[in-house]
């Protein structure tokens, strides 16, 4: 039996390698589409139909990975993955750099909940007391810390290989080389799956024809446990809402920076700066979330409430930031708070679903995130358009702000909970007190 420390070795091992793996072509990727003679407009097309793709596939792969195991999808996601990135190493066209990208949308949603299901299922099997809100904080961080360090080193990568031909003219380039070390890095990942992940599950014997045969009917069982929980459905709006405040950030802060330095090419070092600081921002957030839980006697849905309030603030703030200084500031601090926020949100939701559907359940709360997401990106897409950026981002602190009811809904709801399960213990003592 694997004890607490492999399991969360070999979990954090695998978190680490394929973040890093996907941040380090991040810095440059749109670079190197463009060298290859792909437009905006399809990188835009490619980058939408990506999205397209994981939100299809979310729930059928993680009902998928409840009825086949865990590791087997796990396996096969990382194999798609890995096939994706070797096709874009490769892509000189519209055509196969939309083919890569599909490729990794398909393993993006394999892989969704999968390996954290049985993440969360081995601890609460080797320890079924533990608590999990510390164990899903350490993972964030070992996430965060890859996409810092890959961030940087992609930036960094291709100006050790300047030799090389020039981006565009051959196969092998500078900007490319970002898509080797990926891909070495994935193939690592593959090695560890299959050496580290111990999996021990009845419905792991099934074939894949039976699993698949079986996706429907887990997909129907997760929409009536979604339905029948109320906890759930506040957590899971909870999530939309995430999703659709982060993706103000995230799609429009580029765009917003440059305009506030008069788009100086000398400043862009600033841009790799304010990516990187995230990251290390989401790091600090994780880090501050345990003793903050503990001190709130492990009341999740409290630090989720105080978490998406001050997030609305700090969007409202960035809204109204004029300089470079302060927005940078107030951009680090939604990060943090994403850090803050995350390993109680997700210990909520595993408190409220059965291992037994796990993957699905995990994959329909990512799901609403990309639906949240979805609906940022357009919703105040067309606000920053015509209106400006700024007001899209106060308009995303508004939502953000009133949507902490949300948690503090959920935090009712399990105090009541508690009330009522520990009610029959204290009728005996009342009837004796009564005698």
């Amino acid at each position: 039996m694997s004890t607490i420390k492999s399991i969360k070795r070999t979990y954090y091992l695998i978190l680490f390698l394929y973040w890093l793996a996907v941040a380090l072509p991040l810095p440059i990727f749109v670079l190197l589409l463009q060298a290859r003679s792909i437009n905006l407009l399809q990188i835009g097309i490619i980058m939408g139909i990506y999205s397209l793709s994981i939100v299809l596939l979310e729930l059928p792969t993680g009902g998928l990975a409840d009825a086949v195991g865990r590791k087997k999808v796990a396996l096969l996601a990382y194999a798609v993955i890995l096939c994706g990135s070797v096709v874009l190493f490769f892509a000189f066209s519209f055509w196969a750099a939309l083919l890569g990208m599909v490729l990794y949308g398909i393993g993006r949603a394999l892989s969704s909940g999968a390996l954290d299901a049985w993440f969360v299922d081995s601890l609460q099997a080797a320890d079924p007391e533990i608590a999990l809100q510390p164990a899903l904080a350490q993972a964030d961080i070992f996430t965060l810390t890859a996409l810092g360090i890959g961030t940087l080193l992609g930036g960094l990568l291709p100006g050790m290989f300047m030799m090389l031909p020039a981006d565009g003219t051959a196969v092998l380039t500078p900007l490319s080389t970002t898509l080797i070390l990926s891909s070495l890095l994935k193939v690592a990942l593959l090695i560890v799956i299959i050496v580290g992940v111990h999996e021990k599950r009845p419905l792991a014997a099934q074939s894949w024809r039976k699993g698949i045969t079986n996706v429907p009917a887990i997909m129907k069982d997760a929409y009536e446990l979604t339905r029948s929980n109320n906890i759930l459905k506040l957590l899971l709006s909870a999530t939309l809402v995430g999703g659709l405040s982060l993706a103000a950030v995230e799609t429009f802060w580029q765009p917003r920076f440059a305009a506030i330095l008069g788009r100086n090419l000398n400043d862009t070092w600033i841009f790799g700066v304010v990516m990187a600081g995230s990251f290390l921002m989401g790091v600090a957030g994780n880090i501050i979330a345990t003793p903050l839980s503990k001190r709130l006697n492990n009341r999740y849905a409290i630090v989720a409430a105080i978490a998406r309030g001050s997030r609305g603030v700090f969007l409202i703030g960035l809204g109204l930031a004029a300089g470079i200084v302060p927005a940078i500031i107030l951009f680090w601090l939604v990060y943090l708070n994403a850090g803050l926020i995350g390993s109680p949100q997700r210990t909520l939701i595993n408190n409220e679903i059965p291992s037994e559907r796990r993957s699905t359940m995990l994959s329909v709360e990512s799901l609403a995130s990309y639906v949240g997401g979805f609906i940022g990106s357009v919703f105040l897409g067309y606000v920053a358009q015509h209106l400006s950026i700024n007001i899209a981002w106060i308009i995303a602190g508004a939502i953000s702000l009133v949507s902490l009811f949300l948690y503090i809904g959920v935090d009712r709801r399990q105090q009541r909970k508690n009330y009522d399960q520990s009610e029959p213990l204290l009728n005996p003592s009342k009837e004796t007190a009564a005698l």
